[in-house]
Formats: structure tokens, sequence, C-alpha cells
């Protein structure tokens, strides 16, 4: 699965608009996905994309990366898979 990491989103960037602006370079998506405060639901400035190709990850940082959105300079790298999980290394034993 290829999936970037997007910081320095527009606070009020919805996840169509991110999507409109990824595609409008030639960058496919399969998902969006832009982190917000359940609370005030704003978002944080940083989300994720998962591509629909996954061999062109390089090609779409270097497409997307520095590249700016409403005079915000979007920062764009591969997104670091988490490994290890809740339950994850655990052995079940039964009595």
């Amino acid at each position: 699965m290829s999936k970037l990491f997007f910081v320095n989103i527009p606070y009020n960037c919805s996840d169509r608009e991110l999507q409109e602006w990824v595609e409008s370079r030639g960058i496919e998506t399969r998902s969006i996905r832009i982190v917000r405060d359940l609370v005030a639901g704003v978002s944080p400035a940083f989300g994720y994309v998962e591509l629909k190709d996954d061999t062109r990850i390089q090609e779409a940082i270097d497409v997307l990366n520095g590249k700016k959105m409403r005079n915000q300079t979007i920062l764009v790298k591969e997104a670091q898979v988490q490994t290890t999980g809740v339950g994850q290394g655990w052995e079940r034993r039964t009595a």
C-alpha cells in the first residue's frame, strides 16, 4: 500500500479539496484522510493520501512536495507503516 503523509495542509481544507489538488497534478488517489480535532472540527494541518498506483510513490512525492496550496507550502513524504499494535506479540494462553 502506498500512503503519503502531508504536512502544512490549510486548516479549513476538505478531503475533497485535497483530493482535487492532488489529482489535478496527475496523481490518482484511492483515499484521502485529513486528521481533524474532534472537538473543534478543524484540521491540525496534516493528513494521509493513499495512491491507486503503488509504483508511483516517488513520482508523487516529486510532483507534490514543496508545492503551494492556498499560500501554504505542502510537505509530502512516504507515510511510515506501523508494524506493532495492540495485541501483537502476545500469545493467547489457556488454563
